[in-house]
């Protein structure tokens, strides 16, 4: 892969709003991210002051949703739970990559927003919250 098929491809991401892309090829290997923290964080919403809605733990990336790790199938924790800022709270599989979603804060997961193994996409709401 050269230069410019790199260039080419951030260009095809920025167009299509793609956080995303793995390349391989013999021994060439290609991570590219865009526009996503370094940790891999997702996102939380916040509400207005005053308002009772909850806040939200939001999916860093587009995949399916997983509450525990596939090599832990079943044994997902129950909810409501604490989660400490940090913790690794779900996982979105997007073909053969997982990706870890931590709790963005010291928090108490009150309901999970989305089924188990359903698509979910980038910035849809994985948990309501509460501090």
């Amino acid at each position: 892969m050269q230069s410019k098929d790199i260039q080419s491809v951030i260009a095809l991401m920025k167009r299509h709003q793609i956080a995303a892309f793995d390349y391989e090829h013999g021994s060439v290997q290609l991570h590219l991210t865009l526009g996503v923290d370094t940790d891999g964080a997702a996102t939380a919403s916040t509400y207005p002051a005053g308002t009772s809605d909850p806040q939200t733990i939001n999916s860093p990336g587009v995949g399916v949703v997983l509450y525990a790790h596939p090599a832990h199938a079943g044994s997902a924790p129950t909810l409501p739970r604490k989660a400490a800022k940090g913790d690794i709270v779900a996982y979105i599989k997007t073909g053969l990559t997982l990706r870890a979603v931590p709790a963005t804060n010291d928090c108490h997961l009150r309901r999970a927003l989305a089924a188990e193994g359903t698509g979910i996409g980038y910035g849809d709401a994985l948990f309501d919250i509460a501090p």
